[in-house]
């Protein structure tokens, strides 16, 4: 996860471990201001920093995938709006159409009609291809219609397909303006990025043409100007597993197309939930998976979640009333610590945020309530307080430091 940065940006903000290499030049005052840097968030700072500084235009973009509790905007709103209201908003991208039950992002209306099919990558057998979204949305005929309608107006649309030798084309159509018609078809199989440009446009419709089939992995709109991109793609149920599932080169094409200055894994929950979890291989299971994304994104920083706590009726240390903590949860949280801080990268420990073991039980009986009665999910005002936590963390560091970027008050 350590990264090695340009001369410039090294002079703005150096790594603990490299302030002695760099310590020519970099003033006394510098070195104090990044020694304060949240270890492995040195690239993420420094990046802010650069846009600030009027030195760059491209947006401060992150990539945030997970399980449950991002598959909805409930817990990832809360840094989405900070980092908005912020930098603004550069866009973001989506899941292929409505690709489960209640799947809504904020700022969108989202409608699939038609024959499309839907592949999820969450089943241990799934298989086709599949890309960071984690869904393949499939189709041949053309009243398979696909409709995405933005709150705000967006200057360009980026798709994502897999095309091929037997791929066909899709029409898009932005607004009232007269369809585009995009070919799919490739010699060798793959991921296929297009992007087109709209004016301002607030809504587009996709279908197939009828040449052949189409597989959307997933689309994302643009804003003008530099701003925030902030991808959140979750599954409900998803497991560090599920990435195995992925094909690494469409993931690999588009991470570096994406080009994330943070990374954020928000697997564990569900691991954490099994009592025979196999510690040691899910750790050499979600190493390789960084490596992966690492690779295609060496200006990254990367940051692992350590899973919320949580409680169930069942094996466990006691809580109360009958709850007990998932054995796996802390041994699990100690083996992402452990590979943060091998691989140079940042740990926000999600229990310790929310008050330790048993808490998710305290937050359950909270009055009102902050998690629902499962002591698994949170509900919106834990959600709000939890992602509060996180972007203060993310911004300031685990103690509050002012570091790299200023920070504004965020309410319990």
């Amino acid at each position: 996860m350590a990264r090695q940065t340009s001369r410039k940006r090294a002079a703005r903000c150096v790594p603990r471990f490299a302030l002695a290499v760099f310590a020519a030049f970099v003033t006394p005052l510098q070195a104090a201001e990044c020694e304060n840097s949240p270890r492995g968030l040195e690239q993420f700072h420094s990046a802010i920093r650069d846009i600030e500084a009027g030195e760059r235009s491209r947006p401060l973009t992150i990539l945030h995938l997970g399980d449950s509790h991002i598959s909805l905007d409930t817990f990832t709103r809360g840094l989405r709006t900070r980092w908005e209201e912020r930098f603004g908003s550069a866009g973001r991208g989506l899941m292929p159409g409505v690709p489960f039950q209640y799947y809504a992002p904020d700022g969108f209306n989202l409608a699939m009609t038609g024959p499309w099919s839907i592949a999820s990558s969450l089943p241990a057998d799934a298989s086709g291809p599949f890309g960071l979204q984690g869904f393949r949305a499939s189709a041949e005929t053309s009243d398979a219609v696909m409709t995405l309608e933005a709150a705000e107006p967006f200057s360009r649309i980026e798709l994502e397909l897999y095309g091929g030798p037997d791929t066909g084309a899709v029409l898009l159509k932005l607004d009232n303006a007269a369809a585009l018609k995009l070919a799919t078809r490739m010699a060798k199989p793959g991921l296929l990025r297009i992007t087109v440009p709209a004016a301002d446009a607030r809504r587009a419709t996709l279908r197939p043409s009828g040449s052949g089939p189409v597989h959307l992995l997933g689309w994302a709109v643009a804003r003008k100007g530099a701003g925030v991109r902030y991808d959140s793609y979750g599954i409900v149920a998803a497991t560090a597993a599920i990435t195995n599932r992925w094909d690494k080169d469409i993931v690999g094409a588009q991470v570096a197309a994406l080009k994330p200055d943070l990374v954020i894994f928000g697997y564990g929950t569900n691991e954490g939930y099994n009592n025979g979890l196999d510690v040691e291989a899910y750790s050499a299971l979600l190493g390789g998976f960084i490596s992966l994304m690492a690779s295609a994104a060496p200006e990254a920083s990367i940051a692992l979640l350590g899973p919320f706590d949580g409680a169930r009726r069942g094996s466990g240390e006691a809580c109360s009333g009958g709850w007990a903590t998932p054995p796996k949860l802390a041994l699990l949280r100690d083996a992402q610590r452990a590979l943060a801080e091998g691989r140079g990268g940042f740990f926000w420990d999600g229990a310790a945020a929310m008050g330790g073991r048993c808490s998710a039980d305290d937050w359950a009986r909270a009055s009102p309530p902050l998690m629902y009665a499962d002591r698994v999910h949170l509900r919106r005002k834990g959600a709000e307080r939890l992602s509060a936590r996180l972007w203060e963390a993310l911004m300031t560091g685990l103690h509050g430091e002012g570091v790299c970027a200023p920070t504004k008050p965020s309410p319990d």
